[in-house]
């Protein structure tokens, strides 16, 4: 059947007609997108050998993998054809591309305190003033869930860890947060899972099936990531001052004041503000609060203080969170977290078991 004009299958998703538009160009440097994005993609829905499925595919909520979009703008999934190896490619600007190509030289990869993510391949996108830049796939740091306060401390120690390196060499991160901060799920996830449903193997209904972070072999390594806020200080860290906050978390005195700020002590205010919504159930989202992380908070309430001149530094705030740590026995450090949301969950199974009582039987499954 004649390929259907993409854009009309895709509604007025401008990114993911972006990536159409450069399937070509992508798959010229090796790497070559999901089926969805190819050029002439007809939706496989509508092929003949699909028709049955595709009649109840709304009543079931199944459907096919193609039908799966991807809402997180100009970054997407690949395949490299070198290797098979999945990768992510990113539409980055030409500064992200630069700190991260800076963070990235041999003189600083290889340093085990250096958590920036590795920069896998780049080259220019065709008429436009970005850089497409290949990274490592992984997986947002908050999930899965931490199972217990040892995973939990060991992303904090990792995350710290990494922007203090960072200060380190005079540079403020800009937008350190949940988004920015990744793990190697490589052991975590050892079937993968779908980018664009990541709970999902197939982007469908095949749970994607994870171990927990303290029982596997590797311990899980952390990565930061988006580095087109950063801001390099020569200078040094102390005297350091820049104006307008343009970070994704606003709760910050910096990010309400016109007046020049300390981007390091942001820096610090945002990790803190991160791991704190861990530990304090939220009125408008609580999905990530867990019991059992109150120790904690001491160090991050000091980190997210309103007079910068009160926060810790990111150093000093690793060596206190490893204090902390070494203070702690291992049944403490092994205990588990509960979520907060998960105390909902019985009442919503009740409902979803007695919704499905009564659907069930009008899916004609023989």
């Amino acid at each position: 059947m004649p390929p259907l004009d993409p854009l009309r299958e895709r509604g007025d998703s401008a990114w993911e007609m972006f990536w159409v538009h450069h399937y070509s160009y992508l798959l010229q440097h090796g790497y070559l997108l999901r089926p969805r994005y190819q050029p002439d993609w007809a939706p496989a829905r509508l092929q003949p050998e699909n028709k049955k499925l595709a009649k109840w595919s709304i009543i079931i909520g199944m459907g096919f993998e193609d039908e799966v979009a991807s809402y997180q703008g100009f970054v997407l999934d690949a395949t490299r054809l070198l290797d098979g190896r999945k990768v992510v490619i990113k539409r980055a600007k030409k500064s992200d591309h630069a700190m991260l190509s800076h963070l990235n030289n041999s003189e600083v990869s290889s340093d085990p305190k250096n958590h920036v993510i590795p920069l896998l391949d780049s080259f220019p996108v065709p008429n436009d003033d970005h850089v497409f830049i290949v990274l490592p796939f992984m997986q947002v740091f908050r999930r899965p869930q931490f199972h217990c306060r040892k995973e939990f401390a060991e992303a904090f120690r990792q995350i710290l860890e990494g922007l203090a390196f960072m200060h380190e060499k005079n540079i403020a991160h800009g937008d350190a947060c949940t988004t920015n901060f990744l793990m190697d799920c490589t052991e975590v996830y050892p079937q993968g899972y779908h980018w664009a449903r990541q709970n999902t193997l197939d982007g469908l209904q095949t749970i994607a099936p994870h171990t927990m972070r303290c029982r596997v072999e590797t311990p899980v390594r952390y990565y930061l990531t988006d580095f087109e806020g950063a801001l390099s200080f020569p200078e040094g860290k102390q005297h350091a001052l820049t104006k307008g906050a343009f970070c994704q978390i606003k709760t910050s005195p910096e990010w309400h004041s016109r007046v020049a700020y300390n981007p390091f002590l942001l820096d610090v205010y945002n990790v803190g503000a991160t791991f704190l919504a861990f530990c304090e159930c939220n009125d408008s989202d609580d999905s990530d609060h867990l019991l059992g992380l109150e120790d904690f908070k001491p160090l991050l309430l000091s980190m997210t203080a309103t007079n910068p001149s009160e926060r810790p530094t990111m150093a000093q705030s690793l060596d206190s969170l490893e204090s902390f740590i070494a203070s702690k026995d291992a049944d403490w450090l092994n205990g588990l977290l509960t979520s907060h949301e998960s105390l909902k969950l019985p009442e919503k199974r009740v409902e979803r078991e007695g919704l499905w009582e009564k659907f069930s039987k009008l899916i004609p499954f023989c």
